[in-house]
């Protein structure tokens, strides 16, 4: 008999978990990440469902959207939709790939179900139906990330294969002897049980693979809750293990007999379909066993909707059972509602712009509200989507570093898991923010401006602009000064400065304080003053800043040059200074014989720069 073929006949061989909805049942964990316990279960009772006709031998089952349940049909090879109403048509005639092992549905309404031919057949929602790509040996459980790549848990190859959207086909790790289910954690992990080496493999999204941890005898089915805590169903030793994060197995509670599918609901309950025993039980998260309801015989697999509802597929009656409100023992909380699409994001000048995939509206916590988007490699970065917006900036980021985000919807009570991550982008430099107002010192026709740095990166440069008139000067560096030359003496100048760096220009500063340029030295009211006593020069001598102010009254030049008088005064800083320049005994002598024809020469020494230099000519009359 082919190898392939007696796995599926042995009842302890059948795979347990399927899909749920848009998020992978099988990937339950895809779960609420904020954990908050829905406000109210409903108690249950078996519905007419029980007598909806599958095809033979339902061995997988999913639920899209709109409440359609999906069952693949081993034995008829084909796949049955039933509506809400309980109304059954097969999806697709037959096969021409081989009995489907598992079934799962993605976003858009695509089914997959894997083959024991090896391979994936998709069928769209009009009922096209392809071959997708080849897989390892046997696969028999599938599942779906938000990102719409597919992965089989291949039993006889003892491995993992992944196929992307595109069709493109590679082996993701091997596994332990011969996986049986498979699920997936918001991180992009995958976790297989496995049922011959009673164990789960763990592999990272680069394919890494670890044993996670021993569970009880032969795991057959698998699902994780919004911690990462993983829960397998174990088909020999009737009971459910629980395996933290951290690797720590505990044996949860006991089951009905031969437990083969495994979900959880939003309140952290497990379900498990038990083969045998034609039942459901419910796990409480405190371990609390009861049997919630009776099934038509040897559920296989089994699924829950978002509106409390569980339903399982039934190999041997060939029919789908469905365990809802109305009146029954136990309560069912709702399916945890699914986590968005990977969003994308566009890099900006030390900020990202991530747009959210629209998730799907839940029947128990309605439409999201808004999407919680993060960065994967810094938790402080995020923003908010606030519905109907579809984007938001995440700001705050280094032009040094890439960056991929993950989003969570915000629906009512509920905040799902992350998404799987957008693809990296890397942020480029931000411009400098307004460098501060400059300040200013007049000169003559000039102005000295000193600019610094304000509160962002670092500027390379300055360009610093008068007003009026428009005269520049370049600072370069983080901060200094620089002369605008041209300026008009007399007229009030205000100044203004950007910043730049590599990323670009910055707004504008505000305006200084207004400053005239004037000449740094003027010398006015210069005149004799000749009594008979004394005869001297005075003169008032303006300077723009701190210096030392010096004055000479000569006559002749070269060999021929006489000095008749000096005077010296310390500016201490910008203003009016009198000088008084004494011709003393011999100039008022000078003055009775003839007039004197004076060269007066003042002269400022400032702290820096070259001194600045006024002569005037100044005729003294005869004096008797």
């Amino acid at each position: 008999m082919n190898r392939k073929f007696e796995q599926r006949l042995v009842p302890a061989t059948v795979p347990g978990v399927r899909a749920f909805g848009l998020a992978v049942i099988a990937a339950a964990a895809l779960l609420a990440g904020a954990g908050v316990i829905p406000a109210s279960a409903l108690a249950t009772t078996i519905t007419p469902f029980n007598l909806t006709p599958t095809g033979i031998a339902p061995t997988g089952i999913t639920i899209d959207s709109a409440g359609n349940i999906y069952t693949a049909n081993y034995s008829s090879n084909n796949v049955s939709k039933i509506t809400p109403s309980g109304v059954t048509t097969t999806l697709n005639a037959t096969f021409t790939d081989g009995p489907p092992n598992a079934i799962t549905i993605d976003s858009a309404g695509n089914i997959y179900t894997a083959n024991l031919s090896d391979n994936v057949t998709k069928i769209t929602p009009s009922g096209v139906t392809t071959t997708l790509a080849a897989t390892g040996d046997n696969p028999i459980a599938i599942t779906i990330d938000s990102a719409g790549n597919i992965y089989t848990a291949n039993s006889i190859s003892n491995n993992v294969t992944k196929i992307t959207p595109a069709g493109v086909t590679t082996t993701l790790a091997a596994t332990g002897d011969n996986p049986r289910a498979i699920t997936i954690d918001s991180a992009g992990n995958i976790y297989t049980a496995n049922y011959s080496s009673n164990n789960v493999s763990k592999i990272t999204p680069g394919g890494v693979t670890t044993t996670l941890a021993a569970t009880e005898d032969n795991p057959i089915a698998i699902t994780i809750d919004s911690a990462g805590n993983i829960y397998t169903a174990n088909s020999i030793s009737n009971n459910v293990s629980k395996i933290t994060p951290a690797g720590v197995t505990t044996t949860l509670a006991a089951t009905g007999d031969n437990p083969r599918a495994i979900t959880i609901d939003s309140a952290g309950n497990i379900y498990t379909a038990n083969y045998s025993s034609n039942n459901v039980s419910k796990i409480t998260p405190g371990g609390v066993t009861t049997t919630l309801a009776a099934t038509e015989d040897n559920p296989i697999a089994i699924t829950i909707d978002s509106a409390g509802n569980i339903y399982t597929a039934n190999q041997s009656s060939n029919n789908v059972s469905k365990i809802s409100a109305g009146g029954g023992t136990g309560d069912i909380f709702a399916a945890p509602p699914a986590r968005p699409s990977a969003p994308t994001a566009v890099a900006g000048a030390e900020l990202a712009t991530v747009t959210v995939a629209a998730n799907v509206v839940s029947m128990r916590y309605g439409a999201p509200s808004s999407y919680t988007v993060t960065a994967v490699e810094d938790a402080s970065k995020s923003c908010v989507v606030t519905v109907p917006a579809t984007s938001c900036q995440v700001s705050g980021l280094s032009s040094a570093s890439s960056y991929t985000f993950t989003s969570r919807a915000n629906l009512n009570i509920w905040q799902t898991a992350a998404s799987v991550p957008s693809s990296s982008v890397t942020p480029t430099l931000a411009p400098p923010s307004a460098p501060p107002a400059p300040t200013v010192v007049a000169g003559d026709g000039t102005a000295r401006v000193t600019v610094a740095a304000g509160s962002g990166n670092t500027p390379a440069s300055y360009t610093v602009t008068a007003s009026p008139g428009g005269r520049t000067c370049t600072v370069t560096g983080a901060a200094g000064s620089c002369l605008v030359s041209g300026l008009t003496n007399g007229t009030p100048y205000t100044f203004t400065a950007t910043a730049t760096n590599a990323g670009g220009m910055s707004s504008s500063s505000a305006a200084s304080s207004a400053v005239t340029p004037r000449p740094t030295l003027t010398v006015q009211r210069l005149k004799a003053k000749v009594g008979r006593s004394s005869a001297y020069l005075s003169s008032r001598a303006i300077v723009t800043l701190a210096g030392k102010i010096t004055q000479r009254a000569t006559t002749g030049s070269g060999r021929k040059k006489k000095t008749w008088c000096k005077a010296a005064k310390t500016a201490t800083a910008a203003g009016s200074y009198t000088l008084k320049c004494n011709l003393g005994a011999k100039g008022r002598s000078h003055l009775r014989r003839q007039a004197l024809k004076l060269t007066v020469t003042t002269v400022f020494r400032r702290s820096t720069g070259a001194a600045v230099t006024k002569s005037s000519r100044l005729t003294i009359k005869r004096s008797r």
